[in-house]
């Protein structure tokens, strides 16, 4: 994957910063996220809050990015760097913004990502870190919390003969590690590695086509991309490269295997295969196993299609008959198409929310009729080159659970000449109302000359019955500001002093 990006690159550089939105009051450059379709009836109070982390080749300012249901920016922080895994999470009785951060992008064809997993709180302030243990090159893939714990993986490059799949008796394998560490801590409670438990064989990754195995590209038979804890304390691992689903018992004995060359359940019925997946997790009780199903996959520079559209799919797993059988799929809409990398199924009460990963895509639908009530794409409405924009997983939250409060004010734009006022603040998700104040000087800003209500990441305000000097208070619904611009100057749009 990492040589196909080197054709890749060329074909997308043009297009570079080409699809941001841009804002006269902020210095952010944002992807959109454009709405294709939405029901009327859907989120009518527009209190959903989609979670994204866009990557790929044309992104100018990678970072951790919030919708509303409107396709509309809420909050992106770029400072952060490149993430992945953006979610809303509960530890230890509060919820936290949670996400991957840091160097390398799986998203854009990478092999792994080598950083840090993070919890933000209501202010956007990073409050507590949690790494991998020896290595400590957290990967991308997952950060996953249960209980008082975090799951994560990791991946580490080591000496193996490969000889016995085509490869180098001196070559290198990269090993697929998760961990369970303890977040208050940072201690390791669980350890298990890919290279001590799962036979070379079972690997669909042919090392003689990818040319893998040297130190500077090892061999990923495995790829471990999402891992869940079950309450009996086991453990369920998604291997990309072998197509599998492993439950790993807590003394980290594989207990069995669904999908792959070695599954040890039957399939009954239809719509019951899956390859390369991505994002498993029990379900309903741990009677159901949720997964995005990617159908393809890119080896060296050939794709390999094993079915012609990728979905969410949601099996029931009986694990004393071993059996298991489709219960729900989530198609995508209007396209329709596999997906070469990543993905993401997640139900929300009555909607399940779906990412199509290297398809920028977000369906939202109704968990029982499949009725489509939302979908969107990251970036503009055309087709780009592969990679281009990306999304490993597309979570959602609320503005009924969360209420963002940044700590910096409103940033604000004047423009005489154009006779406006231009009002954002990135990440304040209650604003309702702006109201603009002007006085005679500086000291002095408190007679109220509009009011309009907040639209979008950015509001235009007229400027018409100012003074010379001007600022913006955010008010919610309730009449209670929220916020207060600093104090501008009419004349030249500068901060008063």
């Amino acid at each position: 994957m990492r040589r196909t990006l080197l054709f890749l690159s060329l074909a997308a550089t043009h297009v570079l910063a080409e699809y941001e939105v841009t804002y006269r009051s902020s210095p952010l450059a944002i992807l959109p996220l454009t709405i294709l379709e939405r029901s009327a009836s859907y989120d009518s109070s527009n209190t959903t809050l989609f979670l994204a982390c866009p990557a790929g080749l044309i992104i100018e300012q990678p970072g951790p990015t919030i919708y509303d249901s409107h396709g509309n920016l809420v909050w992106a922080d770029p400072s952060l760097g490149a993430c992945g895994n953006l979610n809303y999470q509960a530890y230890d009785g509060q919820n936290y913004l949670t996400m991957w951060v840091g160097v390398g992008d799986p998203g854009a064809g990478q092999l792994t990502g080598n950083g840090i997993a993070s919890m933000l709180n209501s202010k956007y302030e990073v409050v507590k870190n949690v790494s991998a243990v020896n290595p400590d090159n957290t990967d991308a893939h997952e950060f996953h919390i249960v209980g008082s714990s975090a799951l994560v993986t990791a991946y580490h490059a080591i000496p193996a003969d490969l000889s016995s799949v085509g490869g180098p008796v001196d070559g290198w394998y990269l090993n697929s590690i998760f961990q369970e560490i303890d977040i208050a801590t940072g201690a390791v409670l669980f350890n298990w590695t890919s290279f001590d438990h799962i036979a070379f064989s079972e690997s669909y990754n042919n090392l003689t086509l990818t040319g893998e195995g040297t130190s500077e590209l090892p061999w990923d038979p495995v790829h471990i991309n999402s891992i869940d804890k079950d309450s009996a304390g086991d453990y369920l691992i998604s291997s990309r490269n072998c197509k599998t689903l492993y439950k790993i018992d807590k003394n980290g004995t594989i207990a069995w295997r669904l999908g792959g060359k070695m599954s040890d359940f039957k399939a009954i019925g239809n719509d019951t295969e899956f390859h390369w997946q991505h994002h498993a997790r029990w379900r309903a009780d741990e009677t159901q196993i949720s997964l995005f199903d990617n159908a393809a996959a890119v080896i060296e520079t050939t794709v390999q299609v094993n079915e012609p559209v990728a979905s969410g799919k949601f099996f029931a797993v009986d694990q004393k008959a071993m059996t298991y059988s489709a219960v729900a799929r989530f198609l995508p809409y209007p396209y329709s198409s596999f997906s070469l990398a990543e993905g993401s199924v997640e139900p929300y009460g009555s909607t399940v929310v779906t990412g199509f990963g290297e398809n920028p895509w977000l369906v939202v639908r109704e968990s029982t009729s499949g009725s489509v009530l939302l979908s969107a794409i990251l970036g503009p409405n055309t087709t780009l080159p592969i990679y281009s924009v990306t999304n490993y997983r597309f979570f959602q939250m609320s503005t009924l659970d969360f209420a963002g409060h940044p700590t910096e004010p409103p940033n604000v734009a004047v423009d005489a000449a154009e006779g406006a006022v231009y009002v954002s603040w990135n990440g304040a998700t209650h604003v309702a109302e702006w109201v603009l104040l002007t006085g005679a000087s500086a000291s002095a800003v408190e007679k109220e000359v509009a009011r309009v209500r907040k639209s979008g990441f950015e509001t235009q305000i007229d400027l018409a019955g100012s003074d010379a000097f001007v600022k913006v208070a955010g008010l919610a619904s309730n009449g209670t500001t929220l916020g207060t611009s600093a104090v501008y100057t009419v004349s030249d749009g500068s901060i008063a002093h």
